[in-house]
């Protein structure tokens, strides 16, 4: 953050969402600090002066929007599943479902999270450091509750599990995303492929791919 001045609380609330909102519309080389000034009502030194350049203004966004996001979300959502197919069923789901209502939301996250290599390489490196600290911290904190119900084999630990749920959870999200792209009116129910994907994926996890 540039600035350690006082701040108007609501003057910061109108400019993050203007930059939520111009920067998942536009990406961060097309959008204007001009523009997102205009839309929050404010002037433009005064954008610069709370966040000093624009680079600052996009990574604070992005960071706030993912705290966003994690805030709002109901962790019992994956918390309170049985097992693995399960949580994985209603995760999804109910993450497509936020997707559906956070768009700006979500478009800047997967933006952030996905096309990121034409950005400086400090913002690169900026962007990669909130990336993996919301999988370091937030990961385990949803899954570990499920796994610790269930009973591993000797010589699991809950950490290696985590790691594999990790990997396809970012295989199915890439599916989930270029659907969304494709078309941003999409409706849960057209999701069901991708769901029932997620499952069987759970299940050769957690079962074995090996017939008896």
């Amino acid at each position: 953050m540039h600035t350690s001045a006082p701040r108007d609380p609501e003057k910061e609330a109108r400019i993050f969402a203007s930059a939520t909102h111009i920067f998942a519309k536009n990406g961060y080389q097309n959008a204007k600090t001009d523009e997102i000034a205009a839309d929050a009502d404010v002037s433009k030194g005064l954008l610069f002066h709370y966040f000093g350049s624009k680079a600052n203004l996009y990574i604070e966004t992005i960071r706030r929007t993912y705290a966003k996001l994690t805030g709002d979300a109901d962790h019992s959502v994956w918390q309170d599943a049985p097992d693995l197919n399960t949580m994985v069923s209603r995760a999804l789901r109910y993450k497509i479902q936020m997707q559906l209502d956070y768009p700006d939301e979500f478009n800047l996250a997967l933006v952030a999270y996905s096309n990121n290599a034409t950005l400086p390489a400090k913002m690169q490196q900026q962007l990669a450091d909130i990336w993996n600290s919301e999988l370091q911290n937030e990961v385990p904190a949803l899954i570990s509750p499920v796994l610790k119900r269930m009973h591993l084999r000797p010589g699991i630990s809950v950490n290696d599990v985590i790691k594999l749920v990790t990997a396809i959870s970012m295989l199915i999200g890439e599916q989930a995303k270029v659907m969304v792209q494709n078309n941003p009116n999409i409706k849960i129910a057209e999701f069901d492929s991708v769901v029932n994907e997620a499952i069987k994926y759970m299940d050769i996890l957690e079962h074995g791919f090996l017939a008896e």
